[in-house]
Order: C-alpha cells, then sequence, then structure tokens
C-alpha cells in the first residue's frame, strides 16, 4: 500500500475520533453516554496506530523531531510522571484503570497522548488543519442543534449527547476556539465561509452560556477579558487591526462595567428571576444552597489530603479515598461520593503531590512557552489560542478534565506543536527492496499488538459491562433466574478496566433490589432466586473490600446488603454488618452514612447503649452544622422509641436555627415525638410556624387542633380541625365527631 494512501487512512481514523465519537451512545451498556464512545474512541486510536506504523515503516522522511517539541516531551514525562505516582498510590490498579462511570484513568490518558503524536506526525499542513478545524465545527454545530431543539424532545438545552451539560460546555470551548482559528487563518478562500466560521464561534458561544455551568462561564469571560486586553493593549498602534483595538476596548470597558453592574444587583427580583444571570451571580454567594462554597469545601479536603501525602499523593483517580477520609457533610449532602476535586491544580496536587504537580506545570508553562513563540511573529494568532487555553484553564479551575474537553484539548495542542516546526520537513521516500523483512517484521508486531489493545481495552471490558447492564435490566424486569448468568458472566470476565468495577455496580442495584422489591407475598420462586443472588454476591463483595480496603462506597453498601438481607431474607449477618462497618470507620471517621448504618445494625442487636455511645462521640468529633449533633441524636432517641430525649434534642436543634418545617419527614419526626412526650405546646407552635411559612396544609392544620384539643383549648381546636377539614374532607371525616362543639 502506498504511503500516501496509509496516510489517508490514518488521518481518517483520527478524524473518526471527533466526528463519530461524540454521537455514539450505546444504550446496551452502563453509562451509555461514557462507555460506549470511549470503547469506540481506543479502537479507533488503536487502528490509526496500525496504519500509522505501517505508513513510518513505507517512508524515511520522519526523523522524530518531534520529540524536540518542548510541549511533547512535557506531556509524555507528565504521563511517565502519572505513572510512576500511580504506584506509591492507595490504590494503582484503580489509578491506572479507573471506574466504569469515568472511563478514565493513567491509561487512558496515554492513549490521548497517543493520539496526540500521531495527530502531529500526519497534519502537516494547513489544508489538514483545515479539515480537522471544519469537522470539529460541524460536529459541534450538530450537537448544538440537539441541544437546542431538545433531544430527546422534552429536555432544554440542558440536555445534550454528551449527558452533561458540563462537559458539553467544555467541548463548546474548543469549538470557539477552532472557529476563530479557521477564520484567523483564512483557510478559505471564499470570504463567506471565513466570516461563517466567526459567525459559528459567537453561535457557540451563547450555546455555552445557555448551559448554566458556572464554571464555563468563567473560562468564556476570562477567554474574552484575555483575547479584548491583549488586542487593546498590542494592537492599537497597528493600522491594520486599530478598529479591532478600539472594538476589543469598548467590549472590555462594557464588560466590566455589565459584570459590576450585576453582582451589585443581584439581589433585586430582576436578576433572581432571571435564571442565566441569578446563576452567574450566585457565583458571589457563598451562603445559598448550591452556591460555590460546596467548591470551597471539596477544595479544602483536596488541601488536606495533600498535606497528608505531599510527596507522591493517594495516586490519580483516587481522590474518592482522600475525600472519605476528610469527608464534609456539607458537600456529601448533595453528591454523597465525590471522587474528583472540581480543581484541576489541587486534584492533581492531591493525587499526585507535589511531584506530579511539577510536571502539570511543565506542560502548562511549555503551552504557554509556544504561544508566546508564536506571538512574536502573529499577534492575533496568539491572542486566539492563549484566550483559548486559558478558557479552558479557568474552567478547569471549578470542574475537570473530561473525554468532551479532550477531543478539543489534543488537537489543540498538537496545532501548537504543528505552528512550532523544529525543521523542515523532507519529501517522503519509499524504503528500499532490502529493508522489506525488517518492514514485515514491524507490521507483524504492530498487527499483534494492536490486536491485544483491541482486546484487552475495548473487547473484553464492553462484554463485561454489558453483561451488567443486562443483570441490572433482567432484576428491573423482575426477572430475578433470568438475570444470574448475566451477574455470573460479568463476575468471571477479568479484564482490570471492569472486574471490580461490575461488582460495585451491581452491588448498588442488588441492594435496591432487597430494600424496595423482597416484601412479603412475592412469588417464592423469586425470593428463592434474590436468596441465590445474596450468597453468590456477598462473597465477591468480601473479596471486594480485602483487595481494595481504601476504596469507600463498598463498606457502606456491603453493610446495607448485610442488615437488608437480615430484614428481608431472614439472615443473620447482622454481626457481618457491624464489622464490615466499624472496619469502614478505620478509612473515615467523619463519614455520616457510615456511622447511621452501624448505629442501626447495633439498634438491631439491641445495643442501645453502644450505639448511643458511638453517636455522641461522633456528633463531637464533627464541625458540620450548628444543629447537627442535636438533630442527629434527636433522630436516634426517635429510632429506639425515647420520646422525650428525642423532642430535647429537636428543640435544641431548633434553638441553633435549623428549620423543621423545610423538610417534611424531620417535620414529621418533630410533632410525633413531641406528640408522644406530651409536649402539646411545642405541637401547636411547630404547626402554627410552619403554616406560616409553608402557607395552608390540611395536615398541619390538624397537628394543630389535636395540639389545642390536649391543651383544654377545645375551641380554637375545632377552628383549626374545620380548616383541615375544609381542605381535605375525605381524610378528616372520621375526626368530626371529636372536634364536635360541646352541648
Amino acid at each position: 500500500m502506498q504511503p500516501k494512501t496509509l496516510k489517508k487512512i490514518t488521518q481518517t481514523l483520527l478524524l473518526a475520533v471527533i466526528a463519530v465519537t461524540p454521537f455514539y451512545k450505546v444504550s446496551s451498556l452502563y453509562f451509555p453516554f461514557v462507555s460506549g464512545r470511549v470503547y469506540l474512541f481506543r479502537l479507533l486510536v488503536v487502528l490509526a496506530f496500525f496504519f500509522w506504523i505501517w505508513h513510518l515503516t513505507k517512508v524515511t522522511s520522519y526523523k522524530l523531531q518531534v520529540t524536540r517539541s518542548i510541549l511533547v516531551v512535557a506531556l509524555i514525562l507528565f504521563f511517565l510522571a502519572q505513572i510512576l505516582v500511580s504506584f506509591f498510590g492507595v490504590d494503582p490498579l484503580f489509578s491506572f484503570f479507573s471506574s466504569i462511570s469515568r472511563s478514565d484513568g493513567v491509561f487512558q490518558y496515554g492513549f490521548w497522548i497517543l493520539y496526540l503524536l500521531m495527530l502531529i506526525f500526519v497534519f502537516k499542513e494547513d489544508k489538514d488543519w483545515k479539515i480537522l478545524f471544519s469537522v470539529f465545527t460541524v460536529v459541534a454545530f450538530i450537537m448544538s442543534l440537539f441541544a437546542w431543539l431538545g433531544f430527546p424532545p422534552e429536555q432544554e438545552i440542558y440536555g445534550n449527547l454528551f449527558g452533561n451539560p458540563a462537559y458539553f460546555s467544555g467541548f463548546l470551548i474548543f469549538a470557539i476556539g477552532f472557529s476563530l482559528l479557521t477564520f484567523e487563518r483564512k483557510f478559505f478562500s471564499n470570504p463567506l465561509l471565513n466570516n461563517l466560521f466567526l459567525v459559528l464561534s459567537v453561535f457557540f458561544a451563547v450555546t455555552l452560556v445557555f448551559t448554566k455551568i458556572r464554571g464555563a462561564f468563567i473560562g468564556l469571560a476570562g477567554g474574552i477579558f484575555l483575547f479584548c486586553a491583549l488586542s487593546a493593549v498590542f494592537l492599537r498602534r497597528e493600522r491594520e487591526n486599530r478598529k479591532l483595538a478600539l472594538f476589543c476596548g469598548i467590549a472590555l470597558l462594557a464588560g466590566v462595567v455589565s459584570l459590576l453592574l450585576l453582582f451589585s444587583a443581584r439581589e433585586t427580583e430582576f436578576v433572581k428571576n432571571n435564571v442565566y444571570l441569578s446563576r452567574v451571580a450566585s457565583i458571589a454567594e457563598f451562603r445559598a444552597a448550591d452556591s460555590p462554597i460546596e467548591r470551597f469545601l471539596v477544595w479544602n479536603v483536596a488541601l488536606k489530603a495533600f498535606l497528608e501525602k505531599p510527596l507522591l499523593g493517594w495516586g490519580p483517580e483516587n481522590f474518592a479515598s482522600a475525600f472519605n477520609k476528610y469527608y464534609d457533610l456539607r458537600v456529601g449532602e448533595r453528591e454523597t461520593w465525590f471522587d474528583r476535586a472540581h480543581n484541576v491544580p489541587l486534584d492533581i496536587l492531591a493525587t499526585g503531590g507535589v511531584f506530579l504537580f511539577a510536571f502539570y506545570l511543565f506542560w502548562i508553562f511549555a503551552v504557554l512557552f509556544l504561544i508566546l513563540k508564536i506571538a512574536s511573529k502573529v499577534k492575533i494568532l496568539s491572542f486566539i489560542l492563549g484566550s483559548v487555553f486559558f478558557a479552558y484553564f479557568l474552567q478547569g479551575l471549578f470542574f475537570f478534565d473530561t473525554f468532551a474537553n479532550s477531543l478539543g484539548l489534543f488537537p489543540f495542542l498538537a496545532y501548537l506543536v504543528y505552528l512550532n516546526p523544529k525543521s523542515e520537513t523532507l519529501n517522503p521516500k519509499q524504503i528500499q527492496n532490502s529493508k522489506f523483512k525488517i518492514q514485515n517484521f514491524i507490521l507483524v508486531v504492530a498487527a499483534v499488538f494492536s490486536a491485544f489493545l483491541i482486546y484487552a481495552t475495548v473487547i473484553m471490558p464492553w462484554k463485561a459491562n454489558a453483561a451488567a447492564l443486562n443483570f441490572y435490566t433482567h432484576t428491573e424486569a423482575e426477572l430475578y433466574k433470568e438475570s444470574k448468568p448475566f451477574l455470573k458472566k460479568a463476575f468471571v470476565i477479568k479484564s482490570p478496566y471492569t472486574y471490580w468495577e461490575v461488582r460495585r455496580e451491581l452491588a448498588w442495584q442488588f441492594l435496591r433490589i432487597l430494600e424496595d422489591r423482597v416484601k412479603e407475598g412475592m412469588p417464592s420462586e423469586d425470593l428463592q432466586a434474590i436468596k441465590e443472588t445474596y450468597d453468590l454476591i456477598t462473597p465477591e463483595l468480601e473479596r471486594f473490600i480485602i483487595a481494595k480496603p481504601q476504596e469507600p462506597q463498598m463498606y457502606y453498601v456491603l453493610g446495607r446488603i448485610y442488615l437488608a438481607g437480615f430484614e428481608k431474607l431472614h439472615r443473620d449477618d447482622l454481626g457481618k454488618a457491624e464489622t464490615i462497618l466499624k472496619k469502614a470507620l478505620n478509612y473515615s471517621d467523619l463519614r455520616q452514612e457510615y456511622f447511621q448504618e452501624l448505629k442501626r445494625a447495633l439498634v438491631l442487636q439491641g445495643k442501645f447503649d453502644e450505639a448511643e455511645i458511638l453517636l455522641q462521640g461522633y456528633v463531637q468529633r464533627v464541625d458540620f452544622y450548628d444543629y447537627y449533633p442535636f438533630l442527629t441524636m434527636g433522630h436516634f432517641y426517635f429510632d429506639v422509641e425515647r420520646y422525650q430525649q428525642a423532642q430535647e434534642q429537636y428543640e435544641k436543634a431548633r434553638e441553633v436555627g435549623y428549620d423543621f418545617c423545610r423538610v417534611g419527614a424531620e417535620y414529621s419526626r418533630y410533632m410525633f415525638s413531641a406528640e408522644q412526650a406530651g409536649n402539646y405546646q411545642k405541637v401547636v407552635e411547630m404547626g402554627q410556624e410552619c403554616l406560616q411559612k409553608r402557607g395552608p396544609d390540611a395536615a398541619t392544620y390538624f397537628n394543630v387542633a389535636v395540639g389545642f384539643f390536649h391543651l383544654g383549648e377545645k375551641e380554637k381546636a375545632r377552628e383549626f380541625f374545620l380548616k383541615a377539614f375544609e381542605l381535605d374532607p375525605k381524610e378528616y371525616e372520621q375526626y368530626r365527631e371529636i372536634f364536635a362543639p360541646t352541648p
């Protein structure tokens, strides 16, 4: 096969990564927006690798001058540093292969590095980059249309083919950049086509704003700010760019003034009632729910993790273990099992220590170095490149790298290398026939290696993933007996990508089946199948904990499975639940979930005093909210039917500001404990407070009526009962005689 043909095949496969994977969703796999496209990405990269090697054997023009690029050296060193620190992390296997839900890890980063190297080698001319940027822009345009038109139809702009607006916004940052680069480079001879890319960049920017992602807002605003600032300062004396400099100066001033006005008016109804303005304005609000304070709390955990292991960190992908140890309920309320610091530099510090962070800074500075070199020749081009990279970096301060933004990042980095050639490229020259045997040997080795990679990184994990999802779908359909073969198949496939991961995912599914589906009177065949699955899955989860003791979720899920097994299947596993959950405390003495389930295991065994001492020690140690210790102990006393003590603790929680009206279950516990303790004055006070906050409610009116009735104020009791009856006569008809007026 001719070198040109091999090069075209390689280019086509690399372009397919951009053109095909964003649209590839496989519903027959766990995490369909992630798994399928990652498997396809690996397949395309490996196939491209084979044809690239074949191409290299056909020509002698490549002198590997690519290795002389400081950026390529920096990225390869960063990859090698990740490998090194992984061996010293808390879970090396997880560092290399990650989870099914993320499909990331050190080896996945290696695929991206290989993708980068091939882009550098085979995209050697402007026309090649014109095609790549055009393909990327067209893909981004189609995906944006799907998002705007609501695909699926019931979704708004929030819905998109990446399955997550934060992923989509990261992709759009590079779509904006590549559109502007195409416009600036004048890749097309037709001015209308070039101008179209400028229009598309604006369209992508508007689409990004409508994703409602604050980190993306900051990235976009930062990129625009940098471009306008650089243009206003450095282009104002260039005659051909003076208008652009003036426009950028005005835009910069208008943008700063607009932001100042927005933040100063963030408490006005106009801003609060606009979903996009309020979303941006919330950046300055650190006390409200869903505010940036959550990010700061996670960053604080990352810093604590770094200080504990400052040199080599916890290991890539192992932030979840660090978060588990330094758990903070104020974050965990919204996302229980945090596995990212949501800040790329801090995540690298926590998981790789100063060693990995130094190499991270090296490749960041290498990018800046290449952009500065370009600035000495073409200022506007360097301003666009710098602004795009700055936008990517800023977004990374509030999120993490994903497959979506990697689709843009690595072509961007390859283009930087292309713009900074080290030497002239020689014309291809076919090798002599005397080297035919060497060529064939290299091809055979490349073919075998490629086949191995496809089998190990695509086929094996795909099979295990699909089997796991089949277990999920069958159990969802209540086909418990039929689901067992898929469970066994998922367990028997020994792919490092999925071996432990399918056990974790299926453990959660089985727990849900136990807690929600197993009920009195269910068919005996189904119950027997669930018991057999219990006997199959619990030993595997016990092995999981032995093999991966730092994994935070498994203690919790296995402990709950044991508890559900006792309650639903009459298995005598309470002792196992207690042992597992006590072991979990060795890895986190702050996580609420461990203590709540351990308390439950102790109470079910009648160990009330031990459970009380356990929780008292826990609430004295944590510092989440002022009300948290009282609320936690109140719930414990409520569960063990010590209502007087429960009421005392609830009152203390109320005194320090806890709002029982906010959560229906908490309100019900408060009212029931007050009633059982005979404190009807508190019943009346709480009911009236909630009516004032929440408005008319039949159940609350009735609670107040009962309170007044027991306090001997029959007229007030009747008044509130009639209000309850008016709202729900069917429910309260049975109580009319009790509240009837006295003759």
